[in-house]
């Protein structure tokens, strides 16, 4: 872009134009237009003449700024077609915003302009412009996944198997990998056909060394290799085989595709680079690289392997063993971000262009841009890992449980390896599955009426139909947001529904007739439907291949064989999938634990709280059932609520003593009671019974241990009776002294009771009372008749007047 002279001037005038358009627009709301068209017949003709002027300028710049490119300008006709064309509208501007990006680069001199010679310069229709961000992320390429010698199928219930057909560095065979197991929610899968070499394997001596990082070769002057062929697969594997530590991570596309495609892998070592094309008909051939993806012996370095390991298994049959992540190593050194696009800058100074990140990779043959970017997530990869694994060994303590950091981030990247692919399996009643509704709804559940959830679930069950059938992604087909919309509009008219759905989906366009039939059968049938709080509830993880109960009577008997010897697991109780106490809220939490990653031993607990073991005497009367619990609930809501499982509580009159709690003698400490109940004696008895009479008492059940104890706790009360006995006859003696001093002055009331007069010359003073009240006798003090007057609400303090100059609103 060059300043020409009138270029500021021009741009001063759009500016102000701007400003006093918007201005203008803004002082008339946009919901009082109708009522000032109701009102002046003016205003409406005016209103309708600026809505063609703006239409038209609309369509004229995004008619300029289409020129010369592949991209077709929408067609704006009137307000809804604005609607329904909006996502073309955004991708125009983008482009706009694209090109003004390139241009600005090449004014400030971050990309080079080349000048050809007049000989050497292409002519105008060969030559290739660079492709939009939209152009990089949408194409219109045939789906590869059609030519495969296997075609994936979107359809199938089984189990999914894996792809193996050989196992190199095993150590249970193969045939005895291929077993099927029982799940968490008894679902049969297959067992992962490397999981004993996975846990049993051991890192090799290199990875808990510090060394030297190896420097990386310089990115500029060297290139990758392309494989895509069996011959080219063979050459890459007789390298891979001498390495120590290798460099491995996928490129994905999942908007074609229901399950998704892995569609480039890039493999580094120290010395060359290698960027597989996984989309050849013969893919699963690639399952040779497992000799060395699979030995102990060889680190296989990825960032981010919680997808990779599972899409390497569906799609090309491969598993990792030896496998270092090092987006855990990121977590565990507590760096502030964790993406490989963080590790770039901090080890390296490379910056990576991320509009790659979601191009469509199933691009033939790759764009050079694109093929850097493949080749720059492993290059550099290795050179990370020599820094991160001596700053994992530098800040390991092995002093401290889980000190060893550099084990941790093993433990984990185990953990990460010995994921299994399972196929997405779809439940339409309940909405179970990765792709299923009751997922998606848990967040806002309240946001729908009955009928609105009905048109929910058949559209989410029609969507789901149909991407299976086309082998798109669902949100290819209808975003959620756009299903969302429809089941919250209930919209029967055809130009209404498109409206809505916003897809560029033929299928879509091609079914709306189809879709509003659909959406009035569910809005009837939604009328008397469930409600959402009745499906979208947490899952249970009760296993129900076991009763609770059943499982709980032959606890005992097992785990006291297992204690003498037997060749036999011990016993675990179960637990009930539902709290009785905590019902359903705790459900969720239950379920992240469970599905952590971390591995955990199979014998512990997974739960989110503390609680206490549970132990057979619990289920000795009965089976832990909702039946059975809720027949024998109280029905008086006053009644104390006990724990039904307890034995019989014991009397009171066994064992126990009553004493004053009020008192000095304070409760001991009860220990386990060694022998039988003994009688209370009877001097005690007629005490507690007087006690309860009067209500001074509080009963205190302590058992008595033995003899000795018991001995002395009646020798104690003996001992206090005593005192208080004691104490008893001094105040009655005092009180007969002072009766007969009284009557040797003649002051001796008579039984009479005539009250004596009053002396008001000797009787304390009132209004001096504030200054004798420290003069009383004993220390206490006196009457004080103003004590009251004290307590009363205090009047308002006394504002400060503001003085000339700064308020203190404005003071700083």
């Amino acid at each position: 872009m060059t300043t020409e002279p009138g270029f500021k001037e021009l741009q001063g005038k759009i500016s102000s134009a701007l400003v006093k358009t918007t201005r203008t627009a803004g002082q008339i709301a946009s919901d009082d237009l109708a009522f000032h068209r109701s009102i002046n017949p003016e205003v409406d003709r005016l209103l309708d003449e600026q809505n063609k002027r703006l239409l038209a300028l609309a369509r004229d710049l995004n008619k300029s700024a289409t020129a010369g490119t592949s991209t077709s300008p929408p067609q704006l006709t009137n307000l809804e077609s604005v609607e329904d064309g909006w996502r073309d509208i955004v991708d125009v501007v983008d482009s706009l915003l694209e090109r003004a990006d390139a241009c600005l680069d090449e004014f400030t001199g971050v990309i080079k302009k080349l000048a050809p010679s007049r000989q050497d310069e292409p002519s105008t229709a060969n030559a290739k412009r660079p492709l939009s961000k939209r152009e990089y992320r949408f194409q219109n390429i045939p789906k590869p996944q059609r030519l495969f010698n296997t075609v994936p199928k979107n359809d199938e219930t089984t189990p999914f198997k894996p792809l193996l057909q050989s196992k190199p560095n095993a150590a249970v065979p193969l045939q005895d990998s291929l077993v099927t197991a029982i799940g968490l929610h008894g679902s049969t899968h297959y067992k992962h056909p490397y999981e004993t070499e996975i846990a049993q394997s051991i890192y090799p001596d290199p990875a808990f060394v510090q060394s030297d990082p190896i420097p990386y070769l310089p990115f500029e002057s060297t290139t990758a290799i392309w494989v895509d062929t069996p011959e080219a697969v063979q050459n890459m594997l007789q390298h891979l085989k001498a390495a120590k530590e290798i460099a491995v991570d996928l490129e994905h596309h999942d908007l074609h595709s229901y399950v998704g495609l892995v569609s480039l892998m890039q493999i580094s070592t120290r010395e060359k680079d290698w960027i597989v094309d996984t989309l050849v008909p013969w893919r699963e051939d690639l399952q040779v690289l497992n000799e060395v993806f699979t030995d102990p012996r060889i680190i296989k370095v990825f960032h981010g392997s919680n997808c990779d390991i599972v899409w390497l298994q569906r799609d090309l049959g491969l598993y990792v063993v030896s496998l270092f992540d090092t987006y855990h190593a990121s977590k565990l050194l507590g760096y502030p971000r964790h993406g490989l696009a963080h590790l770039l800058q901090r080890f390296t100074d490379y910056v990576s262009d991320k509009r790659y990140q979601m191009a469509d990779w199933r691009m033939r043959p790759l764009p050079q841009q694109m093929f850097d970017y493949a080749r720059s997530d492993t290059h550099f990869l290795l050179f990370i890992y020599d820094n991160m694994r001596n700053e994992l060994l530098k800040k390991s303590d092995m002093t401290i449980a889980h000190g060893n950091l550099i084990n941790n981030v093993h433990e984990l990247s185990k953990a990460e390896a010995l994921q299994r692919y399972e196929r997405n399996f779809y439940d339409p009643e309940a909405g179970y599955g990765a792709n299923g509704w009751n997922s998606l709804l848990k967040s806002t559940p309240g946001t729908f009426t009955r009928e609105q959830f009905a048109v929910y679930r058949a559209i989410h069950e029609w969507r789901d139909a149909v991407a299976r059938t086309e082998d798109e992604s669902i949100n290819h087909i209808l975003s959620n947001q756009a299903l969302a919309t429809i089941a919250r509009e209930m919209p029967t008219e055809p130009s209404a529904l498109l409206r809505h759905a916003r897809s560029s989906h033929s299928v879509v366009k091609n079914s709306i007739s189809n879709l509003s039939n659909i959406i009035a059968k569910a809005r009837v049938q939604g009328a008397n439907g469930p409600n959402v709080w009745d499906l979208v509830k947490p899952r249970s993880h009760a296993h129900k291949s076991l009763a609770v109960a059943d499982l709980a009577k032959d606890i005992p008997k097992a785990n006291e064989r297992a204690e003498q010897g037997e060749s036999m697991t011990k016993i675990t109780p179960a637990r009930l999938g539902t709290s009785h106490f905590w019902g359903g809220i705790l459900q969720g939490m239950w379920q992240s634990i469970s599905d952590s990653k971390i591995p955990r031993r199979s014998d512990e607990p997974c739960l989110a709280l503390p609680l206490p073991p549970l132990t057979a005497e619990i289920f000795e009367t009965q089976g832990l059932n909702e039946s059975s619990i809720s027949a024998h609930e109280p029905n008086d809501p006053g009644t104390r609520a006990e724990h039904r499982f307890l034995k019989k509580r014991k009397d009171y009159d066994e064992d126990v003593f009553v004493i004053k709690q009020f008192d000095g003698f304070k409760k001991r400490k009860p220990n386990e009671m060694q022998g039988g109940p003994e009688p209370i004696p009877e001097e005690d008895q007629s005490l507690r019974a007087d006690c309860e009479v009067r209500g001074e008492m509080e009963r205190l059940e302590i058992p008595l241990d033995d003899a000795e104890d018991k001995q002395a706790a009646l020798e104690q009360r003996k001992r206090k009776q005593e005192r208080k006995a004691q104490k008893k006859v001094l105040k009655e003696q005092k009180r007969q002294e002072e009766l007969q001093q009284t009557n040797g002055e003649g002051n001796f009331r008579t039984d009479s009771r005539e009250m004596e007069a009053f002396d008001y010359e000797n009787a304390p003073s009132v209004l001096h009372a504030q200054k004798e009240m420290g003069r009383q006798k004993g220390g206490r003090k006196g009457f004080d008749p103003y004590a009251k007057s004290l307590n009363a609400p205090k009047g308002m303090r006394k504002v400060q007047k503001e003085g000339p100059g700064r308020s203190m609103t404005y003071q700083s």
